[in-house]
């Protein structure tokens, strides 16, 4: 049986294309404004990564703050290559400890305006996937309006290789 963890795994193996991907580019066009969501394929990357840290290594685990970064910060593929492993290595670990039964745990989280929410482990997991394939739909097309073949895989090819 498919579950939300499985679907991060396949989005970890994505996240791993894109960067090696990006890692081709010439810096200056990793991080021109491109008018997106985020202005450059760096900083959607970076989104992305800052989400599987802020859902994954602190909601899950109590810690109801996002993380924050300055994408300037990331002047280089080396660095977001560091990022990558210092937030994977630990989202790893913490989603090997949750079982079928912590899928279902409630969790509370104040939101910045104040409000409550209340959603089980495996909406936000489910939430996370979402997001990500959002923003990688995002740098597809980016790749394309540059010419360039994105490194994707189908679902159906991830669950057979």
């Amino acid at each position: 049986m498919i579950n939300a963890v499985t679907l991060l795994e396949y989005s970890q193996e994505l996240r791993h294309r894109y960067l090696a991907k990006l890692s081709e580019l010439p810096w200056e066009e990793v991080i021109k404004d491109r008018g997106a969501s985020f202005p450059s394929l760096r900083d959607i990357y970076l989104h992305c990564l800052v989400c599987v840290d802020g859902i994954v290594n602190n909601i899950l685990q109590g810690n109801s703050s996002f993380p924050r970064i300055n994408y300037d910060d990331y002047d280089s593929i080396e660095k977001i290559q560091e990022y990558v492993k210092q937030v994977e290595s630990k989202a790893t670990e913490n989603l090997k400890k949750i079982t079928r039964e912590g899928l279902s745990r409630k969790i509370e989280r104040k939101q910045r305006d104040g409000s409550t929410t209340i959603a089980i482990v495996e909406d936000y997991l489910i939430h996370l996937f979402q997001e990500e394939t959002h923003h990688r739909g995002e740098l597809i097309a980016l790749l394309w309006q540059m010419d360039i073949s994105p490194p994707h895989m189908g679902w159906n090819q991830y669950i057979n290789k």
